[in-house]
């Protein structure tokens, strides 16, 4: 479980479904996680979206940002976590629909380029 699932309200969660460690949220969850997100410094480097099946997920989306960390995590934060609120916006997709949220914080994102 990363930063973000640590710090989302008990009733995003318990809205959201399983999919392995990942939360699949419901739009307007997904908007208030990116929101907490954003409060907390926390960056959503991808969004997808899926259609709920009783066999699985079915991916009908996903975003194709990428910005680089110049030094601002802020700033960095702010950029991925716009285009994101931008996905959902741009993507709202009905019951039965899902998102799963790819986020870092500061500490997970500098502990990736530790790892040889």
């Amino acid at each position: 479980m990363g930063a973000l699932e640590e710090i989302l309200p008990d009733e995003i969660r318990q809205n959201a479904i399983l999919s392995g460690s990942e939360y699949v949220l419901a739009l307007r969850d997904a908007q208030r996680a990116i929101e907490i997100a954003s409060e907390r410094l926390i960056a959503i480097l991808g969004v997808e979206s899926f259609r709920i099946l009783a066999a699985g997920l079915a991916v009908m989306d996903y975003t194709g940002y990428n910005f680089e960390l110049r030094g601002d995590w802020a700033e960095f934060v702010r950029l991925n976590n716009t285009e994101a609120l931008t996905f959902l916006r741009d993507h709202q997709l009905p019951d039965g629909h899902g998102y799963i949220l790819t986020a870092t914080s500061e500490e997970e994102f500098h502990a990736l380029a530790e790892v040889p």
